[in-house]
């Protein structure tokens, strides 16, 4: 008879969850469009019912074999609630507790300098995961997962004009990779995978012990170098930078021809600011107003950043970029006798 409502609380013990297995396996294929360079690529991760959920997963593609696609920029959705946006791929998620897969949509989201990739899954489990997307790295870090067991998750982002991903038909850096944590946070697994790369002039994916593509650097053949992933910094104010990806063949040396308005500073300064992410640095030196870089040993690619100071810019340059008319930057990477030009937008400067 009493009207007044009573509440009690208690604390929810979970225990076990640390006895969980945890050993997820990944997969990973492409396939290049016949008409463009756009690739469709697939990403798997499975799992056995018993095992732990996963809590974070983050996922990297080699270097080399596919690379950012800058026209993928167009699908760049501002709002998903307009339900207007274009989705760039799909999800598979299969589960223990549901009789059959559930199907989403993937989106490209966020900002210019800061992508990510959004998945969105309708009722009865209206789910969204949201991935931070490093495109220095080809890695896309998913986190705070919700604590749902699948047996498996599979991504496939469509290919086409505006795909996410060019294929240059290179061969791969290295294997990809799926570092996964589990819900308890106590276990971690690094799941690699070889990439197949279907659709190249030659290609032999598919076949037991190859990777598929083309070789940049096969005997006989002159390396496909590429040129990508170019970023211009600092501007206006005097400290510019810029870094930028070469990939494609056997790398020993390159030419950096600056855009005008750029130059190089002090030799010191140069040699003291140019950095390389695989290969190291044998030399800098400044030769006709360019900048030379040799490595210490061949590479197949690398990422090389050169930091504030060792550029300089002009006052044309400065007021250009300080008055909104700077619309992009070119730069020309001579490597192996081959000329490279890629642009970028004065977006970030």
């Amino acid at each position: 008879a009493d009207a007044t409502v009573h509440t009690a609380a208690a604390p929810l013990a979970v225990t076990g969850c640390s006895a969980l297995p945890f050993s997820p396996a990944f997969r990973v294929s492409a396939t290049r469009d016949s008409a463009d360079k756009g690739v469709t690529v697939t990403t798997d991760i499975t799992q056995a019912a018993a095992e732990s959920p996963s809590r974070s997963v983050t996922l990297a593609l080699p270097v080399g074999a596919l690379s950012p696609n800058v026209a993928s920029v167009k699908l760049l959705c501002a709002n998903l609630a307009s339900g207007t946006c274009t989705p760039v791929g799909a999800a598979t998620a299969t589960s223990p507790l549901y009789p059959r897969p559930l199907t989403g949509q993937a989106y490209l989201t966020g900002t210019f300098t800061g992508l990510t990739l959004t998945i969105v899954f309708p009722p009865p489990f209206p789910l969204t995961l949201t991935g931070t997307v490093d495109l220095s790295a080809d890695a896309t870090a998913f986190t705070g997962l919700p604590d749902i067991p699948l047996t498996d998750l599979k991504v496939t982002l469509n290919s086409g004009r505006y795909a996410l991903f060019d294929a240059n038909c290179a061969t791969p850096s290295g294997p990809a990779s799926a570092k996964l944590t589990d819900q308890n946070g106590d276990k971690s697994a690094t799941a690699p995978a070889r990439v197949t790369l279907a659709g190249c002039p030659g290609s032999t994916a598919g076949r037991p012990g190859t990777t598929g593509g083309r070789s940049g650097s096969r005997p006989g053949r002159r390396p496909r170098y590429r040129l990508f992933d170019v970023r211009f910094s600092g501007l206006p104010g005097d400290h510019p930078a810029l870094s930028f990806r070469l990939a494609g063949g056997r790398l020993t040396a390159m030419t950096v021809e600056l855009p005008a308005g750029l130059r190089a500073g002090g030799r010191t300064a140069v040699r003291r600011r140019v950095r390389t992410s695989a290969g190291g640095i044998r030399s800098v030196t400044v030769r006709h107003g360019h900048l030379v870089i040799r490595l210490r040993r061949a590479v197949a690619s690398t990422t090389v950043s050169i930091r504030p100071g060792a550029l300089r810019e002009d006052g044309g340059l400065r007021r250009r970029a300080r008055t909104h008319r700077l619309k992009r930057l070119s730069l020309t990477v001579v490597a192996a006798r081959v000329r490279l030009t890629a642009h970028t937008t004065h977006l970030g400067l």
